[in-house]
C-alpha cells in the first residue's frame, strides 16, 4: 500500500513541558506542526515536577549570587504574563498552587548564610516576614526561626499539562513506535506504518528519551542524567505548604524544598519533598530514602510527629544537556544538528526561555497547519504519587 504523505514545518518529539510549550509557541508563530508522544503526555518529568517557577535564589545558595540566579531571575514573571493572557502563551485562568514560597531556619541554623539573605542583593526577591505573617505550617509555638517570602509561585503539573494540551490538542498524536526516522540537511522524514511525515525541522523535546533518537540518527549524544529520589509524605496534619528549610544547611541546595499536592477531593494535601534529600538519596534504597526521609522531616518540622505519615519514594533520571563534570546547566538547551533541534528546559521554570530559543533556529514558515493524521490521539499521564 502506498505511503500517504504529510508535509510540515516541524514535527516534535516528546510530550512532555518542553515539547507541549514548543508545539504551541510554534503555532502560535505561524509554523505548521505536530506532536508525537510514546507513552502519555507529561509521563516522564513533567508530572513529576513539583510545579516551582522560580527566580532562581535556591541556586545563589553557595552565598553569592550564580550565574543560573542571574539567568532565571526573570522567569516567573514572563510565566505571570502567560497567566495574565499576555505573554508567550496564553494561560489565563490557570491558577497557581500557590502565590508565593518561602525560606525557613531554625533560630541560629542559617549560619553564615543569614548575613547573605539580608543583604541588598536579595531585598527585591525575599522579604523577611514577622510572625504574624508566616505560612500556617510555621506558625507554631515550636518554631523559633527565620522566615522569607519570595516572589517565586507554584504551578500543579497536571493541571499546566492539561492546559498546554487544549491548546494544541488536534496536533498531539500517540507514535509508539516509529518504523523509520532519516534526517537530512535540510529536512527529516518519519515514517510509522503507512504515513509519511516530512518536515523542515524535527524537534528532539523527549527528555531521556533524546539519548537513543540521537543515537538512533547517528547525531552525537549531548546529554546527562542526574539521579533523583523524591520523596512523597502523607500526613493528616500536612497541610499546603511551598518552600524551602535551610536549618543547617550545607552546600548550595536546600536541606528540604518541598510543594504540596491535593490528594482526593476530601480537601487532604501530599507533600512532594525534594532537594538535597532527593539528590542525595540517588544511591539509598527505597527502605533507607524513607528511615532518612522520615528524620530529615522531624529535623526540619520537628512539631509535627512524622511517625504517623506514610512515605513513599520515586527515582528520576532528570535529563539535561551534558555539561563539564556533570554539573547543573545554567540555562535552557537548543541546538542545532543538521536538520534536528535537540532541546531541554533542564528546568521548568526556563521552559518559555526554550521556546525562545528553539523559535530563533527555525526558518519561515512555510506549511500551514497539517491535516488530521490517522494516529491515536496523545492522552495525559498521571504524577509519580497518583500512579
Amino acid at each position: 500500500m502506498a505511503k500517504r504523505t504529510i508535509h510540515t514545518d516541524a514535527v516534535i518529539i516528546g510530550g512532555g513541558i518542553a515539547g507541549l510549550w514548543l508545539l504551541n509557541a510554534l503555532r502560535r508563530a505561524g509554523y505548521g506542526a505536530v506532536l508525537l508522544e510514546s507513552h502519555r503526555l507529561g509521563s516522564r518529568q513533567t508530572l513529576a515536577s513539583q510545579g516551582m517557577i522560580h527566580g532562581g535564589l535556591k541556586y545563589a545558595l553557595g552565598g553569592v549570587p550564580s550565574r543560573a540566579s542571574e539567568t532565571i531571575a526573570g522567569m516567573p514573571e514572563r510565566w505571570r504574563a502567560c497567566l495574565e493572557g499576555q505573554g508567550e502563551l496564553d494561560l489565563a485562568g490557570l491558577e497557581p498552587l500557590s502565590e508565593h514560597t518561602y525560606l525557613f531556619a531554625e533560630q541560629g541554623g542559617l549560619g553564615p548564610l543569614s548575613a547573605f539573605l539580608a543583604s541588598k542583593v536579595l531585598q527585591s526577591g525575599a522579604q523577611r516576614l514577622r510572625p504574624e505573617e508566616y505560612p500556617e505550617l510555621l506558625r507554631s509555638e515550636a518554631f523559633k526561626g527565620i522566615v522569607y517570602r519570595l516572589n517565586d509561585f507554584v504551578l500543579d503539573p497536571v493541571r499546566l499539562t492539561e492546559r498546554l494540551a487544549s491548546l494544541g490538542a488536534q496536533h498531539l498524536y500517540t507514535a509508539s513506535r516509529i518504523d523509520r526516522i532519516h534526517d537530512g540537511a535540510d529536512s527529516a522524514r518519519i515514517e510509522i506504518g503507512n504515513l509519511r511525515i516530512a518536515c523542515r525541522r524535527l524537534i528532539l523535546a523527549a527528555g531521556a528519551g533524546n539519548e537513543a533518537l540521537l543515537k538512533r540518527l547517528g547525531l552525537p549524544v549531548v546529554m546527562q542524567r542526574r539521579s533523583l529520589h523524591q520523596v512523597v509524605a502523607r500526613h493528616p496534619a500536612a497541610g499546603p505548604f511551598f518552600g524551602h528549610c535551610l536549618t543547617d544547611n550545607r552546600g548550595a541546595e536546600p536541606r528540604l524544598t518541598i510543594t504540596s499536592h491535593p490528594a482526593g477531593g476530601d480537601g487532604d494535601w501530599l507533600w512532594c519533598v525534594g532537594g538535597r534529600l532527593a539528590t542525595s538519596g540517588s544511591d539509598r534504597s527505597v527502605a533507607d530514602q524513607r528511615q532518612f526521609a522520615r528524620s530529615e522531616l522531624a529535623a526540619c518540622v520537628p512539631w509535627v510527629d512524622w511517625q504517623e505519615a506514610e512515605i513513599e519514594c520515586f527515582r528520576l533520571d532528570r535529563a539535561e544537556p551534558q555539561q563539564a563534570k556533570g554539573q547543573r546547566p545554567d540555562e535552557a538547551f537548543a541546538e542545532v544538528q543538521s536538520s534536528c533541534i535537540v532541546c531541554w528546559p533542564t528546568k521548568l521554570t526556563l521552559t518559555p526561555d526554550l521556546g525562545q530559543k528553539v523559535l530563533a533556529f527555525m526558518p519561515a514558515p512555510e506549511h500551514p497547519a497539517p491535516p488530521p493524521l490517522e494516529l491515536p490521539p496523545a492522552t495525559i499521564g498521571a504524577p509519580p504519587w497518583a500512579a
